[in-house]
């Protein structure tokens, strides 16, 4: 029985000392996972006027923002929105396809429910002192035209809300992956939209004088996500490989001037008025990397029809350069550029 009695006293002993380390290895866990959410928090900040559905103006914030993941319809911003939303209701469908004009991907014009929603949100924000601006990563807080990219976090009945993901669960916009899925919040992004789609909420409702091609929006946008996810599994730890769209990214080109690069990147614009042509890949307002094309290869160049490339991401794969600032790679054959 004494035997017994030491086995269960050294027992008892091994599993307080077991748990001990657990315990501090908990709090080691929830003390680090604190500090990387911590940084990713822009700051608190009072919302001075709601432009739209999805563009606030904050007190004392240094840039403007674009919010995460949610894309809401424009709307008229004059004295008299009211009385021109009115009258563009009036034949919704015909005027939005009218303003169409050929285009093969969808439009954004002002509408209807852009109006609705950009009112809906003046609401939604009435009784919001402040809020907490969160990004979703550290690779990249800050979008081309240099704005913050976050997820508004209100404080409303007792609660913490995101705003983001309030857009999509009552239907005021769709979840908006074009620019890669949510890496914080992607399984809530995508059951908030299931949620407002089997309830047949805003956008989802076919008597909602909205955008009437969500479900094409979508496909596209998922197809670009994917183009992200595709180069994360296979190339993010090839160094051959730069990922153009990561802040990152943008900084490890400047180890590769005068070698050969493939770069992950999306076209900003495309001046082909005069030669030599250029395909700008722009990281921001100021930077950016410049497929240039001389007149003897402009033949093949155009083969490629670049245009079909403009909505997705694609590779470009040369020799990088250096000339007057700016990062170059000089187009000698189409297979230097292709999409996966």
């Amino acid at each position: 029985m004494f035997r017994s009695f030491i086995f269960l006293k050294m027992k008892n002993k091994y599993i307080f000392r077991l748990s001990l380390v657990l315990i501090l290895f908990l709090s080691f866990t929830l003390s680090f996972a604190q500090v990387k959410e911590t940084s990713l928090i822009v700051g608190n900040f009072e919302i001075v006027k709601v432009t739209d559905g999805d563009t606030f103006k904050f007190k004392n914030l240094d840039k403007s923002t674009r919010l995460l993941c949610i894309d809401t319809e424009e709307t008229f911003k004059s004295k008299d929105a009211k009385e021109r939303t009115e009258e563009i209701a009036s034949d919704w469908l015909n005027y939005y396809r009218e303003n169409l004009k050929g285009d093969s991907y969808p439009i954004k014009i002002d509408s209807p429910f852009g109006y609705d929603t950009w009112q809906w949100a003046k609401e939604f924000m009435e009784d919001v002192d402040s809020v907490r601006l969160e990004k979703d990563d550290n690779l990249r807080g800050i979008d081309v035209f240099d704005r913050y990219l976050v997820y508004v976090i209100a404080y409303k009945k007792g609660r913490e809300v995101n705003y983001n993901l309030e857009c999509v669960k009552t239907g005021h916009s769709p979840y908006f992956n074009k620019y890669g899925n949510s890496r914080r919040f992607h399984e809530d992004f995508v059951e908030a939209q299931e949620y407002a789609k089997k309830n047949k909420l805003g956008i989802w409702n076919s008597k909602t004088k909205c955008y009437p091609d969500y479900e094409e929006r979508v496909i596209w946008w998922n197809k670009r996500a994917e183009q992200i996810l595709n180069f994360e599994k296979k190339y993010s730890n090839d160094n051959m490989y730069v990922n153009f769209l990561s802040d990152d990214g943008f900084i490890k080109l400047k180890d590769y001037i005068n070698a050969d690069v493939i770069i992950f990147a999306s076209i900003g614009d495309i001046f082909n008025s005069k030669f030599p042509y250029l395909v700008r890949f722009s990281h921001d307002k100021e930077n950016s990397v410049d497929l240039v094309v001389f007149e003897e290869r402009a033949d093949e160049f155009n083969e490629i029809k670049i245009e079909d490339f403009r909505h997705y991401y694609i590779y470009v794969k040369g020799k990088l350069e250096l000339y007057k600032g700016r990062y170059k790679i000089t187009f000698k054959n189409k297979s230097q550029l292709w999409m996966e």
